[in-house]
C-alpha cells in the first residue's frame, strides 16, 4: 500500500493518502467529528531525491495551517480579531495565523538571535578562535530550541496536540512505537536544529542586503537534506538507526491515551476506505483472500443505515460489536474482518433496515450491568427502566420480600435478586415470558420466585410484600400503532397495550396492591410520557410520600410512595381483575 501521511491539529488528526484526506477532531461541543475531502493537491512527495524533502515541507506547512485552525472552540466573535478580520475583508483564521507568525517571529528574534550570541561570548571568554565561537553559537542555539520544546511539552494544549502527534505514529507503524522519523512535526523540529546550527557554523559575513537570501537558499537545502536523512532512518533495517529520531521526536509526541486512539483510527479508517472505493480494489499485501479492510466495512455500515435514516451513529458501532464481540471501545482498534464475519454483519444491517430492534436481531441485551436474553415474546427492555431499578434498591434492605407485577424478561427481578439479599418474587400473565425470565434469573445466577399470574390473581391473600414494582404495560391503545416500527412490529401487544388511556393497569395495581403490603410498605412504577399526574392522583387515596424521578431526557420516568398507616376500615378486599 503507498505511504499514508499524518497532521495532528490541536485537538485531533489528519490523515493523507494520495489527494484523499480525512480529519478527526474534537469539536467544540466536546464531540468527536469527522471530515473527509478530495484535495487539489497531495502531501505525498515525490520519489525526487531532495525535491522531495521541499515539496514535503510546502504542502506539509500548508495543511498543517489549515488544521491547525480547526479547533474546539470558535475564536470568529472575539472583538480584537472580528474587527481586524471584519475590517481587511480577510477569515479571521488568517489573522490568527498572522498573529501567530509575527510573535514567532520575534520570540526568534531574541532566543535565537540575539541571545545565543551573547551566551557563546560568556562561554567562551572572548576566545580568539572564531571557528571555536561560531560552534558553541551553533551548540547554544540547537540548546534552546530544545529547551523551548520542552517548556512547550509542559502545557496542556501541548501536551494534547502531542498526543495526537504519537498517535498518528502509532498507528502509522501499525501499533509498534509512536516514535516516526519522516513525522512532519519531527522532520520541522530537526530540520531547524540542523539549520541553525549549520548557519551558526558557516557564519556568512557576506552583504547584508543578500545575507538573508544566501540563508534562505542553504535552510532549503538543509531542509531536503534533513528529510533524505530522516528517510533513510525510517527505511532501515537496523532498529538503532531508526530509534535516532527519538532525538528530537521525543520532544513532540507523547504516549496517546484511548481517546486520542479512539479519535484518530476514525480518520485513518477513513481515509484509507475513500481511496480504496475509489480503486475498487484492497490491498493484498495487508490481507489475505479472505480477509477484508474494516474500514470498507465499517463505513458501508454506516451508510446503509442512514440511507434507511437511522440516524443514529452509535448503531453501526453496537451491531458491529455484536458480532465481533467487542466492547465498543476496540471498535476503532479493528484493521480487518473475515469474509464469514462480513457476511454476518451484512444480515444484522439487513434485518436493522426492516425495523428489527438490535436486542431481537441477537436475542439478548445488556441491562445494568448484565446480559439478558430477548426474544419476541417480550418487551426489549429499555435503558430508562434502570431508573426504575435504581430507585428500589435505594429502600430494598435485605429479608424484604419485593414482588415485580408484569416481569417480562425478568429484567428488574433479576437485577433485584443480583443485587439485593431480598426474597423477590416475579409474577407475568404470559407463560411464555415466563419461560424467557427463568432462563435469564439462570444466566446471571440468582433466584427468583416466578408465577404465572394475571396480576395478584394466583397469589395467595395472606402473602404480604415490602415493596411492590412494575413497568406495566402504559401505551394507550390506538397510540400503538404511531410507535416506531421497531417497537409496534417486534415488541409483542400484550406489554404494551395499557388499555384506552394507557392507564388500566396502574389502576389494577394500585387498587389491588394494598391488601399485599406490609405496613409502611412501597409501590414503585415506571410511567410513560404524560402519566405522572394521573397516577400520582391514583395513588393519593392510599399512600403518602408520592416521588416523581425523572430520567435522563428531564422526563417524569418513575413514581413511588409509602402506604399510608391509617387506611379506611373497609379494606378491598377485590382482588380480581
Amino acid at each position: 500500500m503507498e505511504k499514508i501521511y499524518s497532521m495532528p491539529c490541536l485537538y485531533g488528526a489528519c490523515f493523507y493518502y494520495k489527494k484523499n484526506s480525512a480529519c478527526s477532531y474534537v469539536n467544540k461541543k466536546g464531540k468527536a467529528s469527522l471530515i473527509s475531502e478530495k484535495n487539489k493537491t497531495s502531501i505525498i512527495p515525490h520519489n525526487i531525491i531532495f525535491l522531495r524533502g521541499l515539496e514535503y515541507l510546502i504542502f506539509g506547512l500548508y495543511y498543517f495551517i489549515k488544521n491547525l485552525i480547526k479547533l474546539p472552540y470558535d475564536y470568529s466573535n472575539k472583538s480584537l480579531t472580528k474587527k481586524i478580520s471584519s475590517s481587511l475583508n480577510v477569515k479571521h483564521s488568517y489573522v490568527w495565523f498572522v498573529i501567530i507568525c509575527i510573535l514567532a517571529l520575534l520570540i526568534s528574534f531574541v532566543l535565537i538571535g540575539f541571545l545565543p550570541v551573547k551566551l557563546a561570548l560568556l562561554i567562551s571568554g572572548y576566545s580568539s578562535s572564531v571557528f571555536l565561537n561560531r560552534l558553541i553559537v551553533g551548540v547554544v542555539k540547537v540548546a534552546i530550541i530544545y529547551a523551548i520544546m520542552l517548556i512547550l511539552k509542559l502545557l496542556i494544549p501541548f501536551k494534547q496536540f502531542y498526543r495526537f502527534n504519537g498517535c498518528s505514529n502509532y498507528l502509522l507503524n501499525e501499533n509498534k512505537s509512536i516514535h516516526k522519523p519522516t513525522n512532519f512535526i519531527n522532520y520541522v523540529v530537526f530540520s531547524f536544529c540542523f539549520i541553525f546550527f549549520i548557519l551558526s557554523l558557516i557564519g556568512l559575513t557576506s552583504n547584508q542586503i543578500w545575507k538573508p537570501f544566501v540563508n534562505l537558499t542553504i535552510s532549503l537545502f538543509c531542509f531536503s537534506i534533513c528529510y533524505e536523512i530522516l528517510y533513510l532512518m525510517e527505511i532501515s533495517k537496523f532498529k538503532w538507526v531508526y530509534n535516532l529520531c527519538i532525538i528530537t521526536s521525543f520532544l513532540v509526541t507523547e504516549r496517546p491515551t484511548k481517546t486520542e486512539i479512539y479519535i484518530s483510527l476514525s480518520a485513518y479508517n477513513e481515509v484509507v476506505f475513500m481511496q480504496n472505493k475509489q480503486r475498487g480494489t484492497l490491498d493484498t499485501k495487508m490481507f489475505n483472500d479472505n480477509e477484508i479492510a474494516f474500514s470498507s466495512v465499517y463505513a458501508e455500515c454506516k451508510e446503509k443505515l442512514k440511507n434507511a435514516n437511522i440516524d443514529d451513529v452509535s448503531e453501526a458501532d453496537w451491531l458491529i460489536c455484536e458480532v465481533l464481540n467487542i466492547s465498543r471501545g476496540q471498535i476503532r482498534l479493528q484493521k480487518k474482518v473475515t469474509l464469514e464475519q462480513k457476511n454476518a454483519i451484512d444480515s444484522a444491517i439487513n434485518k436493522r433496515i426492516k425495523g428489527q430492534p438490535i436486542t431481537k436481531i441477537f436475542g439478548r441485551t445488556n441491562f445494568y450491568g448484565m446480559t439478558f436474553k430477548v426474544t419476541k415474546d417480550v418487551l426489549s427492555p429499555r435503558m430508562e427502566t434502570e431508573i426504575l431499578v435504581e430507585q428500589v434498591l435505594k429502600f430494598a434492605s435485605d429479608k424484604m420480600n419485593i414482588l415485580d407485577l408484569c416481569t417480562g424478561s425478568g429484567v428488574i427481578a433479576v437485577c433485584l435478586a443480583k443485587n439485593t439479599k431480598s426474597n423477590i418474587f416475579a409474577t407475568d400473565i404470559s407463560e411464555k415470558a415466563l419461560s424467557v425470565a427463568m432462563e435469564n434469573a439462570e444466566i446471571n445466577n440468582v433466584k427468583v420466585n416466578f408465577k404465572e399470574s394475571n396480576l395478584f390473581n394466583d397469589l395467595k391473600k395472606s402473602k404480604k410484600f415490602d415493596i411492590i414494582v412494575s413497568n406495566p404495560p402504559y401505551v394507550p391503545t390506538l397510540d400503538i400503532e404511531k410507535l416506531d416500527k421497531e417497537v409496534k412490529d417486534y415488541d409483542p401487544k400484550i406489554a404494551l397495550d395499557g388499555g384506552k388511556d394507557g392507564l388500566d393497569f396502574y389502576r389494577k395495581i394500585i387498587k389491588q396492591s394494598v391488601n399485599y403490603l406490609t405496613k409502611n410498605g412501597m409501590i414503585f412504577f415506571e410511567l410513560g410520557i404524560g402519566q405522572s399526574k394521573d397516577v400520582s392522583n391514583m395513588l393519593k387515596e392510599d399512600f403518602e410520600d408520592i416521588k416523581i424521578v425523572k430520567d435522563y431526557n428531564r422526563i417524569n420516568r418513575v413514581i413511588y410512595a409509602k402506604l399510608k398507616n391509617k387506611r379506611n376500615k373497609n379494606v378491598r378486599t377485590n382482588t380480581k381483575n
